[in-house]
């Protein structure tokens, strides 16, 4: 019975041992283990002798996996198979599914690639208020939020703002302080919705809309809704940069009994932001909509932001606000320009 169990045991390590996944290097060296991944032309084995050993993927000859392992190609393909060996410049490949033969290496991105982390929203919320009293009586309070959740296919982006002032002011300086009231002198409200799908990594499509109303410009309700392209230069953790184009739906609607103005316009924009440093942050956007049937009606919007980490979720932020229109209501101002200091939270 001895020699038997000790057989036993050796056919129990050899099974263990074939079914081991197995990595030959240019050089001749064998590697047996598990594989783990593939990305970015590097190769990582789980040894049981040496433990986790990375192995740039050009210096492999050939590799055989003991089971199936999940493979993704350059066109985002994704594949269950057992690898079977290198023939020439492809992978052999077996297994269940329909049958794909071989695999070029040129061909192949990934394999076992992480899991992708779960999309979440990122942004900010600020606010600013001040209180003025004595030969000036004036209170206002601002506020913006900005979101935005990215996975691997879209975005979907979401921002708002509000401000508001009013002023104390004596016509007949004999007045009485306490005989005066209260006359509005700011009131703005808006938000912004954009969805974003990605063609590929550099290119998407996107469609946007935007609502803004103005008591002190006269606009009850200016909207914009529309369609376009954007390119995404540069989409990092510390810097990004896009440019957008496409056509738009604009209205304008009074308070005033001025006729409500609307056309088809294009839409130009762009959006940079970069980390200037651990603790400071440079945002900065426009969007731009000339009309596409008068010359004369262009609308223009410009936000920069400088956003400072005060804790780790705290921030101070300086932003800068321009809104021009090159027909506004009758009587009113082209160019409205705000500065506005404040704090506020990220998450």
């Amino acid at each position: 019975m001895r020699p038997l169990r000790r057989f036993a045991v050796a056919a129990a390590f050899a099974a263990a041992a074939v079914a081991q996944d197995r990595i030959t290097l240019n050089n001749g060296d064998v590697l047996t283990g598990t594989v783990k991944s593939l990305a970015d032309g590097k190769l990582v084995i789980a040894s049981p002798a040496l433990g986790d050993v990375t192995v740039p993927f050009a210096n492999v000859s050939n590799i055989a996996t003991a089971g199936p392992v999940e493979l993704v190609t350059v066109q985002g393909e994704h594949l269950k198979r057992r690898i079977a060996g290198i023939d020439g410049t492809a992978l052999k490949l077996e297994g269940e599914g329909p049958p794909v033969g071989a695999l070029e290496l040129a061909n192949l991105a990934q394999i076992n690639p992480p899991e992708a982390p779960r999309a979440k929203w990122t942004g900010s919320l600020t606010l600013g208020a001040s209180v003025v009293t004595g030969n000036t009586e004036r209170r206002s309070i601002a506020g913006s939020f900005d979101a935005s959740r990215r996975t691997e296919d879209d975005r979907m982006t979401v921002d708002a703002v509000w401000n508001y002032a009013e002023d104390k002011r004596r016509d007949d300086p004999a007045t009485p302080a306490d005989e005066f009231g209260w006359t509005l002198s700011d009131r703005r409200a808006g938000a912004g919705l954009k969805y974003d799908h990605f063609i590929d990594k550099e290119w998407y499509w996107l469609v946007s809309s935007r609502v803004l109303g103005d008591t002190l410009a006269d606009i009850e309700l200016r909207f914009t809704a529309g369609a376009g392209l954007g390119y995404q230069v540069i989409e990092t953790d510390t810097e990004s940069l896009l440019f957008e184009g496409g056509l738009s739906y604009f209205s304008e609607n009074y308070r005033s009994n001025t006729p409500t103005l609307d056309y088809l316009a294009a839409r130009l924009a762009y959006k940079y932001s970069r980390d200037l440093s651990k603790t400071l942050k440079l945002v900065h956007g426009v969007e731009a909509y000339p009309s596409l049937e008068r010359a004369s009606d262009v609308y223009f919007a410009m936000v920069t932001k400088l956003q400072a980490k005060v804790t780790e979720t705290m921030i101070a932020q300086l932003s800068w606000e321009w809104n021009y229109d090159n027909t506004p209501a009758p009587g009113h101002d082209r160019s409205d320009n705000r500065v506005i200091l404040s704090v506020g939270w990220t998450f």
